[in-house]
C-alpha cells in the first residue's frame, strides 16, 4: 500500500511539472493552427488561400528567428544566478525598448515602400510588417518567462495569441473584410499575446546601460547557434521538398511534401520540450540539483508522444493519410511508418542538441546541422532518384544522428556527474 501511494505522489509531481503543463497547452495550441489551416483553406479557395499561405510563410521565417533570440534569452535568465537577476532583466528591458524603438522605425520604411510599390494590395503585407515590433518584444519576454518558468504567462499567452487568431480572423471573413481582415486578425493576435507577457521584465534602468554591449554579444552568440539549429531542422525534415522539384517526378514531390507535413507535425508536437528543458536543465547543473529529474519528464512525454506515432503509422496509415492530406496522397501511406522514424530520431538529435547548451556545449548543432547537409548531398548524388530512396536515405542519416548525439549525451551526463 505505502509503495502505491508513493507511486501515486510521484505520477502527481510528474504531471504538475511545467514541462508536462506547457506542453499540454502546446497541443492544444497547435490544434488549434490545424484546425486555423484546414477551415480557411476551404473557406478561401486555392488561390486566395495561397496568397495566405505565402504571407504566413513569411511570418514563420521571422518567427524562427525571433525563436532563436528567445532561447538564448531563456538561456541567460536560467544560467544567471539569482542575486545577478534585477541587472540582468534591467538590461534585458533597456535591449527590448530600444529595440522596439528602431524595428518600428524599420516597419514604418518598410510600409512605405510597399504602399508606393503594390499600392491597396499592400495592406496585408503591411499589417504583418506592423506587428514585427511586438513579435521581437513578444519573443524576447516570453524568453524570459521561460527562463524563469513562469507556467502561466507562458500558457497565457499562447493561447490568447491561438484564440484571437483563429477567433479574430472568422470573425473578420465573416464581416466581409476578406484576406486584409484575416491578415490583420493574425496580426492582433502578435499584440495580444505581447500583451499578456509584458510584465514579464522591469523598466529599464540608466544604471545598466554599460552592460548593454555584453548583453548584445552573449544574445547574438547565442541566438546564432540557435539559429543554426533552426536551420538544421529546416533542411532534415523539409530539404527534400527543394530537392524533388529538380531530381523527382511532379506526382513524387507532392507525395515528399505530404511526408514531410507528417513530420513537421510530429516535430512540432515536442519542440515545446525543448523550451522548457533548455533553462530546467540549466538551472539544475548550476544549482547542482539532479539533472536526472530535469530530463524525467521531457524523456517521459518524447517516450509516449513517439511511441504514439509509431503505433498510428503501423495500424493505420491510410487513415492518417487521407486525413491529414487527402486520398489522393495515399500512395505515401506505406512510407508513413519509416517518415515517422526519421522525424522521431530527428526531434531526439533536436532535444539533445538543446540539452547539451545548458552546458555551453555546441556539439550536438553541429551534429544536426552537418547530418543534414550530408542527407540532402546523399539525394542530390543518387544515380536513381526516387520517393524510396529519398525516404530511406532520411532515415539513415537521421538514425545516424541520433545514435552518434545520443552517445555524446550520455557521456557528458557521465563527466557531469562524476
Amino acid at each position: 500500500m505505502e509503495q502505491l501511494l508513493r507511486s501515486g505522489v510521484r505520477l502527481r509531481l510528474l504531471i504538475v511539472t511545467p514541462a508536462v503543463a506547457i506542453f499540454l497547452s502546446s497541443m492544444g495550441v497547435n490544434v488549434g493552427n490545424l484546425g486555423f489551416n484546414m477551415i480557411f483553406s476551404r473557406l478561401m479557395g486555392p488561390e486566395l488561400f495561397g496568397q495566405l499561405a505565402f504571407l504566413l510563410t513569411l511570418k514563420l521565417s521571422l518567427l524562427s528567428l525571433f525563436g532563436a533570440v528567445q532561447m538564448a534569452v531563456s538561456h541567460l535568465v536560467s544560467d544567471c544566478p539569482a542575486t545577478h537577476h534585477p541587472a540582468l532583466l534591467s538590461a534585458l528591458s533597456a535591449l527590448n525598448r530600444a529595440s522596439f524603438g528602431l524595428l518600428c522605425g524599420v516597419a514604418v520604411v518598410i510600409s512605405v515602400g510597399l504602399w508606393l510599390w503594390l499600392g491597396g494590395a499592400a495592406l496585408p503585407p503591411v499589417l504583418l510588417v506592423a506587428a514585427v515590433p511586438y513579435g521581437a518584444a513578444f519573443s524576447l519576454l516570453r524568453g524570459v518567462a521561460y527562463g524563469a518558468l513562469h507556467t502561466r504567462p507562458i500558457i497565457l499567452s499562447a493561447n490568447v495569441e491561438m484564440g484571437v487568431r483563429l477567433i479574430g480572423a472568422l470573425v473578420a471573413w465573416q464581416l466581409g473584410f476578406g484576406l486584409s481582415g484575416v491578415v490583420g486578425a493574425i496580426a492582433l493576435s502578435i499584440v495580444a499575446g505581447w500583451w499578456v507577457v509584458r510584465r514579464e521584465l522591469p523598466t529599464p534602468s540608466r544604471s545598466q546601460a554599460h552592460s548593454q554591449p555584453s548583453l548584445v554579444r552573449a544574445l547574438v552568440l547565442g541566438a546564432g547557434a540557435f539559429a543554426l539549429l533552426q536551420l538544421s531542422q529546416v533542411l532534415a525534415l523539409d530539404g527534400d521538398i527543394f530537392l524533388a522539384r529538380s531530381f523527382l517526378s511532379a506526382e513524387e514531390g507532392g507525395l515528399i511534401a505530404a511526408l514531410s507535413l507528417f513530420q513537421r507535425i510530429q516535430f512540432f508536437a515536442c519542440f515545446s520540450l525543448a523550451t522548457v528543458l533548455l533553462p530546467d536543465l540549466t538551472r539544475a547543473r548550476r544549482e547542482g540539483q539532479s539533472l536526472l529529474t530535469a530530463l524525467r519528464p521531457v524523456a517521459a512525454l518524447f517516450a509516449g508522444v513517439s511511441l504514439s506515432v509509431l503505433i498510428a503509422t503501423t495500424a493505420m496509415p491510410e487513415t492518417l493519410t487521407d486525413l491529414l492530406v487527402g486520398s489522393q496522397y495515399r500512395a505515401a501511406a506505406p512510407m508513413l511508418r519509416l517518415a515517422a522514424l526519421s522525424s522521431i530520431a530527428f526531434t531526439l538529435s533536436y532535444l539533445i542538441a538543446t540539452a547539451l547548451m545548458a552546458f555551453g556545449d555546441r556539439s550536438g548543432i553541429w551534429i544536426c546541422l552537418s547530418i543534414a547537409v550530408l542527407q540532402l548531398a546523399a539525394m542530390a548524388l543518387s544515380p536513381d532518384p526516387q520517393l524510396s530512396y529519398f525516404v530511406t536515405i532520411k532515415l539513415a542519416a537521421q538514425l545516424l544522428a541520433c545514435g552518434v548525439s545520443l552517445g555524446l549525451f550520455v557521456q557528458r551526463m557521465r563527466t557531469a556527474r562524476a
